[in-house]
């Protein structure tokens, strides 16, 4: 669990450093590794594929006349493929969107079927828990979360939820086994769409070859064809993860690409320049350099219902314009936020006051805090007070510091201040979860509770009776303006309540270095100041204590954690560990998140700030179009965008 973890705290770190960085909300399942024991570890998943008949391909549809809708979204960059595993840049993954449907989509932090017929459930039963014997080299997930072959000394959770450590006994465990049903969906040859195209791509994604190896099918040990148009997904034994309804892949068609060699799918035609789609559109052209050209595609399963609205469906590639709209905006419809880097706000508003564009802002996913270093490591520890040990001192510091102010500034007033490590709209946010607002009085007055006073009238407090300075440093990492602006006014702030703050920055490479030799996961700062991405189930795993990273001589797990504010709560660990052992649907699921959430806002190990914003425009002409927080591209609804007749 903690390196997954870590390396998803790792991806937050270098999102948050731009405002317009895109949030992959492809989902990644939670609480595995990718490493394993050995090399009898390395899971090698079945995949089969049930025998169907293949229906005839249905008659090609003829479409109603209509005037035409041409609609020219502008991206950044020209993919270099439109291969599913290859480029995952946000030009291609927007294509993508408007020829293949995703089985499963995300819209305001809640999972929702799309190419699928509905989510599966426990409550329906095409999601269940089934009960296996373990023995000696099975693939298991372990106890805390990490791949490995059953062997002498293993210890797993068993069907109980109880450790057990292998001691040449089998183990009764559990296992996560899921089904999807597709859509009645047909490739834009003709051919209907089955089952075994998306075990074919399951097999794709698995190779570890491929550009984009899936972290998924590691933990996979079987991924069949049960039906036509369904197939059953069945987790490693101790597998528990709360996204399992999104492991499902997307189809390719294998009647198309299976004779191919899976290295040479990137750069084929047929799979990365004219792929066959089962989506909305369909590739008409690609021109290089200029522009790839869609139209709708005849077979598509929702034809019946007039989608796509569209006529064609036209990329471009522009050049981005720091502060400044891209030269020939004006032949665009769509400027995707990949054109839009935040400090065009100013521009985009001023289109917008002309009429001439419709401005279309939302949170990106990636959250802005700082963290308290409460409890330090190594030598840092011998020359550093734990100031941040009081709770009072974490909320009087929460208190002291102006965050609407912050987000109006660093957002253009388009963003409020978080309360948790979720968005405030999150599904699971409580609605009681306790807040901090701006309040100088009332945070030196915690000060003052906490037995913090400036004993010398120098305007800086130190501990009652104490010589020692309330002076702490603040780190971020270096070559971001906007962070080490931001630092600056906390700075200001906390000068209010007596608290000398010393800003400074720091190379990525030593700031986020892995282990006891980094200063943010070695445990060696007062205060850090960066940020974390928001999932769809809360990340409450990195406050518990066993991921608090350290030396296992001194009683910690290892340096892999990444709870590196040293901060340890017994009922937030209880909260957290309810939470993580259920699984959506479940009795207790949303309380149990709720109530981590709750304690954390209490306790606050680290201080929420805002969260990073997404900018799209639109021109006044455009219909349906729809930003989404979790979204990785804005061409996620690309079946129902429209436009008012005529176009433009």
């Amino acid at each position: 669990m903690r390196k997954l973890l870590l390396l998803l705290l790792l991806a937050g770190l270098l999102a948050g450093c731009r405002q317009d960085d895109p949030v992959d909300a492809t989902p990644v399942v939670a609480g595995t590794s990718e490493a394993t024991a050995s090399g009898e570890g390395t899971p090698v998943a079945a995949a089969t594929t049930a025998p169907t008949d293949t229906p005839a391909p249905p008659p090609t549809l003829t479409p109603t006349p209509r005037p035409p809708k041409d609609l020219v979204v502008c991206v950044a960059a020209e993919p270099t493929d439109l291969y599913l595993y290859g480029d995952n840049s946000a030009a291609a993954t927007a294509v993508r969107h408007a020829l293949y449907e995703s089985p499963i989509t995300s819209l305001g932090y809640e999972y929702q079927p799309l190419a699928l017929e509905k989510l599966p459930s426990l409550a329906d039963g095409d999601a269940r828990m089934q009960t296996v014997e373990a023995t000696e080299g099975d693939l298991v997930v372990t106890a805390a979360g990490e791949l490995a072959p059953l062997g002498q000394g293993t210890t797993v959770l068993d069907a109980d939820g109880q450790p057990v450590t292998y001691d040449g006994q089998p183990i009764t465990m559990t296992q996560l086994v899921v089904e999807y049903t597709f859509r009645p969906l047909v490739w834009s040859d003709g051919t209907p769409v089955t089952a075994a195209d998306s075990v074919y791509s399951f097999r794709l994604a698995s190779d570890r070859s491929a550009p984009r190896a899936d972290v998924p099918s590691r933990y996979t040990a079987a991924y069949e064809a049960v039906g036509e148009r369904t197939v059953r997904w069945t987790g490693l034994p101790g597998y528990h993860d709360p996204t399992f309804m999104t492991h499902v892949w997307a189809p390719l068609p294998e009647h198309q690409l299976g004779e191919f060699d899976p290295a040479e799918l990137p750069a084929l035609d047929e799979a990365a320049r004219q792929p066959l789609s089962y989506g909305a559109f369909v590739v008409d052209s690609w021109t290089p350099g200029e522009a790839i050209r869609l139209v709708p595609n005849a077979y598509y399963d929702r034809a019946a219902e007039g989608l796509p609205y569209l006529t064609s469906l036209t990329f471009r590639f522009l050049t981005p314009e720091p502060g400044s709209l891209p030269q020939g905006y004006e032949d665009c419809h769509i400027l995707t936020s990949d054109l839009l880097p935040f400090d065009t706000l100013a521009a985009v508003d001023a289109a917008a006051a002309a009429g001439d564009l419709v401005e279309h802002v939302t949170t990106n996913g990636v959250i802005e805090q700082i963290i308290f270093g409460i409890d330090h490591a190594g030598a840092f520890a011998e020359t550093h007070a734990p100031w941040f040990a009081d709770t009072r001192v974490r909320q009087a510091v929460t208190q002291c510091i102006d965050r609407q102010a912050l987000a109006d500034e660093f957002t253009g007033g388009r963003a409020e201040v978080m309360d948790t490590f979720v968005p405030n709209d999150h599904a699971l946010h409580p609605d009681d979860a306790a807040q901090w607002p701006y309040d100088p009085a009332a945070a030196n007055a915690l000060l003052d509770d906490a037995g913090l006073f400036d004993n010398n009238g120098d305007g800086v407090r130190e501990a009652l009776g104490a010589t020692t300075t309330f002076s702490v440093t603040l780190g971020t990492v270096a070559g971001d303006p906007l962070r080490q602006q931001l630092n600056e006014r906390v700075r200001d702030n906390l000068a209010e309540c007596g608290i000398q703050v010393n800003p400074f920055t720091m190379e990525a490479g030593a700031w986020f270095a892995p282990g006891p030799a980094g200063t943010v996961f070695g445990r060696k700062f007062d205060l850090a100041q960066f940020a974390w991405l928001s999932r769809i189930p809360p990340d409450c795993g990195m406050y518990l204590t066993a991921n608090i990273p350290g030396s296992v001589e001194l009683g910690y797990n290892g340096w892999e954690g990444i709870n590196v504010s040293g901060w340890s709560n017994e009922a937030f660990d209880a909260a957290c560990g309810r939470a993580l052992s259920l699984l959506p649907g479940e009795e207790g699921y949303a309380e149990a998140h709720q109530e981590a959430l709750r304690l954390f806002a209490a306790e606050l190990p680290a201080v929420p700030l805002f969260a990073r914003l997404r900018l799209a425009a639109t021109t006044p002409d455009v219909l349906n179009f729809r930003l989404d927080p979790t979204q990785p591209s804005e061409l996620w609804n690309a079946f129902e965008l429209d436009m008012t007749v005529g176009g433009s």
